[in-house]
């Protein structure tokens, strides 16, 4: 019994929530993957139904993951301006699996041009929050 209850607090302890650093290179994680399945699917390396689901997994992780950053997030960001940038990513990624279905590439591309200035503007809150900690 005792060994039971040990290894029960060794299991609580080691499972403690991820740090701010590493939520959002979560959330860097799936607007990379977004991107460059995009980018696989204009080069037509990707199946259709492979992509509008993974597209759909990436926004549901987004809106995930960026929950439960902005409950509370690291005093040097501006979680205003994370929220927006989120926001605007999954729709972004909701538009594109949207567009896959109706394959229209000229659409495509320039939404998928717009989920890349979304990414390096997440890669520079990123930044500020990995220098922070």
């Amino acid at each position: 019994m005792k060994r039971l209850l040990v290894t029960a607090m060794i299991v609580l302890v080691s499972c403690k929530p991820p740090t701010p650093a590493e939520q959002m290179d979560a959330i860097l994680s799936w607007v990379g993957s977004a991107v460059m399945l995009g980018s696989g699917w204009l080069r037509h390396t990707t199946p259709d139904s492979y992509t509008t689901q993974t597209l759909s997994l990436s926004r549901d992780h987004l809106l995930q993951i960026g929950a439960e950053l902005l409950k509370s997030p690291p005093a040097t960001i501006d979680s205003a301006g994370l929220d927006s940038t989120l926001t605007r990513s999954r729709s972004h990624i909701a538009r594109m699996a949207q567009l896959v279905e109706a394959r229209n590439s000229p659409a495509f591309r320039q939404v998928l041009d717009s989920l890349q200035l979304d990414q390096k503007a997440l890669k520079q809150i990123a930044d500020k929050v990995e220098a922070s900690q």
